[in-house]
């Protein structure tokens, strides 16, 4: 479904377009959802396709970042009012996620405190981290170098990657359970400063690059799935250059296809909604249902319900922002 439409064209030369980004994040969203798939509902198909989840994860991370460096250099002021512009597309959902997440956990009876309502989802929590360290970092350290604050990124980058490894050497969990997703980060602050050139780069020797970029992403997929009970060189370097590998396919072979369609944008509209949604969907069935449905119909009505939730949680958070005068600011996040 999310292929339809594609129409290959010879002449585009895109990286990171609005239309390329919309696609994947309609795309991504639902392949997030399939990985959170309850045991008991879980199959082969599913399981397989959920275990790329990680890098829509690592996507969604990506394109923020992207989007926050993108606007920096282009919008005047942008930093004056940067909390005012993120905050609220951020928690306002999360909120009212919860709120819905509550109800569903009573529904089956487990424990909710009035902390719960106001308890936001960890991935929220690392997302809110990275742009605290973006406004900190801009905000606050003085360029080093001509031309527009390389060493802000690098900074930036150091402190992602710093975080990542803590991560995996140690107890000590500053980004959850997610320890190679949020590299995403670093790779959009990079791809933000060298947009230009890669997509330069991207346009020629389409057809070898695609090749070698899939060739690549198969061996190392290969090597990630048989080394991946190795400490560090398996289950962390190969991680993570098979997540880069993907993702450098991904982006290369659509540089020359018109992508997208209305169940795309509608997906990309509210990813950020069905992300926050599934959770409290998957309670809630599990609830209704009482584990009577197969695997196959438990998934297909998981993701029709999460939609339908997901677009009352948007609707309800646009609702919101228009009586409280927030979309004044022109908010681009779910663009990029």
């Amino acid at each position: 479904m999310t292929l339809w439409g594609a129409k290959y064209n010879p002449n585009k030369d895109s990286f990171m377009s609005i239309a390329d980004t919309t696609f994947l994040r309609g795309f991504w969203c639902i392949i997030v959802v399939l990985v959170h798939v309850p045991d008991a509902y879980q199959n082969r198909i599913q399981d397989m396709l959920g275990s790329f989840a990680y890098i829509g994860v690592t996507f969604f991370f990506m394109t923020s970042a992207y989007g926050l460096k993108y606007s920096l250099e282009h919008k005047e002021g942008y930093m004056d009012y940067f909390w005012r512009r993120r905050l609220p597309p951020i928690l306002i959902p999360a909120l009212i996620a919860n709120a819905i997440q509550v109800v569903a956990y009573g529904l089956n009876s487990e424990e909710v405190s009035v902390l719960s309502f106001i308890n936001i989802n960890d991935w929220v929590k690392v997302l809110l981290l990275y742009y605290f360290v973006f406004w900190l970092i801009y905000g606050f350290l003085p360029k080093l170098m001509r031309g527009g604050g390389i060493w802000q990124d690098v900074v930036i980058c150091l402190i992602v990657l710093g975080c990542s490894l803590v991560d995996y050497f140690t107890e000590f969990k500053i980004t959850s359970r997610w320890i190679v997703e949020p590299l995403g980060f670093a790779y959009g602050i990079i791809a933000a400063n060298y947009s230009s050139g890669i997509r330069n780069r991207i346009g020629k020797k389409w057809i070898e690059k695609s090749a070698v970029l899939m060739f690549l992403s198969g061996i190392i997929g290969i090597a990630y799935l048989k080394f991946k009970p190795v400490l560090f060189w398996g289950d962390y370097i190969l991680k993570i250059f098979l997540g880069i590998a993907i993702t450098s396919f991904v982006f290369v072979l659509i540089s020359k296809f018109e992508v997208g369609n209305r169940v795309n944008e509608f997906l990309s509209k509210i990813s950020y909604e069905v992300y926050l949604s599934h959770y409290a969907v998957f309670a809630i069935l599990i609830a209704i249902d009482n584990y009577n449905m197969n695997s196959g119909q438990y998934v297909l009505v998981s993701i029709c319900v999460t939609i339908i939730i997901a677009y009352m949680v948007f609707y309800i958070n646009k609702l919101l922002s228009l009586l409280l005068r927030l979309d004044k600011f022109n908010i681009e996040d779910k663009k990029r």
